[in-house]
């Protein structure tokens, strides 16, 4: 099979499997809640997922340094096959909550959730090792990923449509169904996908050089990963609380809300693959303080209707949708310059242990979504303050370790006899 048929199949699988886990995380706080589990406890759930996740993508990713990253990337479909079969056949709690961290249901419901699963930055990094290749194809994912994000939020939408004739649960669970099949589907593609020949891994972990910038971009992730497990998990349900959205049209007004961001990220990811990308450090650490910027104005918004309580809670509403949809153009703009720059400086044995440990340390740190609910509590726009103080502080942190390198270089595989 040639390259381009090869790629062309990883496209279908981020479109399947985008439309199934946006539509699952969607649709997961507001089912739980459902099922009346508590606001506290479905934060504590995620505390579960995010450490399950951390745990799979780093073992994934080592893996896929040695059998394979297209391997890699077909054991990492299964757990969220597994989950989305699970929902769709029973609403017992403890079923459903087990379901949720096999699927690894992060919460994090942003366009670009569907576009990356452990070994698919590898896999690219591997197969294209011109840089300015590699962000168009990384972007070409991203965008395909964020427009099908669009319909995961149609499925969460049509569920207030088939409450009517089922009810709601069982309506959750017609559509859990429909997500299974598309995961099904995106495992599917992955058989079809190319992978060329890499270095043959030499090292029990990684040279020392990759090692290098995994600890630096990682130091990132921590505090990226923190602000955003704070800020994102329970955020349907913020949505759901601030604007005393009916319990019957709950999942129609979130699925609203949410259509916009994924459409603005994929215009983002198109506009920022249309033009040069030499400076991605740059675009990296403006794009999270702008990121971080825009989720306090969010929680100004939400703040302002939730404790002055408004009669007409349309225009914010209106207001909050637009915020959200800008903080997603932002983050779909700066979504292949991170990609990038994740893989910059690793030797080309290591791009799947690098990519994985990287995201180790971000999943692990989305382990505060535990806080949420108490923050919530505390006070409703608590997290998403919490979140934009992290993600501006990520973004400055960014500027100052990458910024003087100035522009994605032609990363060197040179051997390094120093090994970790």
């Amino acid at each position: 099979m040639n390259d381009d048929m090869g790629f062309r199949f990883l496209v279908y699988s981020r479109i399947f499997r985008s439309v199934a886990l946006i539509f699952m995380t969607l649709s997961t706080p507001l089912y739980l809640a459902l099922l009346g589990v508590s606001i506290v406890h479905i934060g504590l759930v995620y505390v579960g997922v995010m450490a399950f996740t951390a745990i799979l993508s780093v073992s994934l990713g080592m893996l896929g340094d040695r059998i394979g990253y297209k391997k890699s990337l077909l054991i990492g479909e299964l757990p969220p096959l597994l989950g989305a079969l699970i929902l769709s056949l029973t609403g017992n709690i403890s079923m459903v909550v087990i379901a949720v961290i096999l699927a690894g249901i992060s919460g994090l419901a942003g366009g670009l959730r569907g576009a990356f699963s452990p070994g698919m930055t590898a896999l690219v990094a591997s197969n294209y090792r011109d840089k300015q290749l590699r962000i168009r194809k990384l972007g070409a994912l991203i965008i395909s990923a964020s427009l099908a994000s669009v319909f995961g939020a149609i499925l969460l939408l049509s569920q207030s449509y088939l409450l009517a004739y089922v009810g709601a649960e069982e309506a959750f669970r017609i559509l859990f169904g429909i997500a299974a099949l598309l995961l099904l589907a995106s495992f599917s593609s992955i058989l079809f996908v190319w992978e060329g020949e890499r270095p043959r891994k030499s090292t029990r972990i990684m040279k020392s050089e990759s090692f290098r910038h995994v600890l630096r971009i990682s130091s990132l992730n921590i505090i990226n990963g923190a602000g955003l497990g704070m800020a994102m998990p329970l955020l349907p349900l913020m949505f759901a609380i601030t604007f005393h959205l009916p319990s019957e049209t709950t999942a129609l007004y979130v699925g609203i809300i949410y259509i916009p961001s994924y459409i603005t990220t994929a215009l983002g990811s198109y506009l920022s693959n249309r033009r040069s990308s030499i400076y991605a450090a740059r675009t990296a650490s403006y794009v999270r303080i702008t990121s971080g910027l825009l989720l306090g104005l969010l929680a100004a918004v939400l703040a302002a209707q939730y404790y002055l309580e408004l009669p007409d809670a349309l225009p914010l509403l209106s207001l909050a949708a637009v915020v959200f949809a800008s903080r997603a153009f932002i983050a779909g703009f700066g979504s292949s310059s991170v990609s990038a720059m994740s893989v910059m400086n690793i030797h080309g044995e290591d791009y799947g242990t690098a990519t994985s440990m990287q995201g180790l340390f971000g999943n692990i740190s989305q382990t505060s979504s535990g806080l949420s609910g108490y923050l919530m509590d505390l006070a409703l726009p608590a997290p998403l303050v919490a979140g934009a103080i992290l993600q501006i502080l990520n973004g400055v942190m960014y500027g100052r370790l990458f910024t003087r390198e100035g522009s994605v270089r032609q990363a060197q595989d040179k051997e390094d006899k120093h090994a970790v």
